[in-house]
This record gives C-alpha cells, sequence and structure tokens, in this order.
C-alpha cells in the first residue's frame, strides 16, 4: 500500500466534504481526495490494496464461520472424531513455535 501526503499548503476543507467524498469510493478504488482547484492543498491517494485486504478477510471470515457451523454439527450428531496424535503433535509445535518467538524479543 502507499500513501503519499502532499502539505504544501494547509487548506481547510470541511469535513462533511471529505467524508462525502471517501463514502462514495466503490470498494477496491484508487481515488484521490482532494480539488484540482486547489492546488497545493492536502490530498490523500488510496491504493485498491486496501479493498483487496478488506475482501479478502471478509472471504477468511466466511469460510472460518462455515466450517465452525460444520464442526459444530458433526459434534451435536455426534460424529465429530478427533485424532488425538494430530492434535498433540500440533499443540506441541505450537507451543515450540510460541516460546521461539517469546526469545526472539
Amino acid at each position: 500500500m502507499s500513501m503519499r501526503i502532499q502539505n504544501d499548503v494547509i487548506a481547510t476543507t470541511p469535513a462533511s466534504q471529505a467524508a462525502a467524498a471517501e463514502s462514495s469510493l466503490p470498494a477496491g478504488s484508487s481515488k484521490r481526495l482532494g480539488s484540482t482547484a486547489d492546488a497545493g492543498a492536502d490530498q490523500i491517494e488510496i491504493s485498491s490494496l486496501s479493498g483487496n485486504v478488506a475482501q479478502s478477510s471478509a472471504v477468511l471470515a466466511s469460510r472460518q464461520a462455515a466450517r465452525v457451523s460444520q464442526l459444530a454439527a458433526l459434534y451435536a450428531k455426534g460424529q465429530y472424531q478427533v485424532d488425538s496424535q494430530q492434535l498433540s503433535r500440533a499443540m506441541v509445535s505450537h507451543a515450540i513455535s510460541a516460546g521461539s518467538l517469546e526469545e526472539g524479543n
């Protein structure tokens, strides 16, 4: 993500105009706020990366919610089986990696 702030001349733009311009942007678009009539006014450029990150986050959250629902249904039916070896390996691996992260600080 790139952000470029130009502050050559401090211009006063009502907050309502800035909010209206920002809210009219479609997700994933790139827009430079500020008018060309105000040469040297403060401007901000928002890349499409922020929109892509938000969209990816929403997709991931949706997938996680679907997986939790699936597991809850299996558990409710008594069909949820835990692989104890896989679980113990994951717990030990997590503990080791968490310990190595703490040592790095």
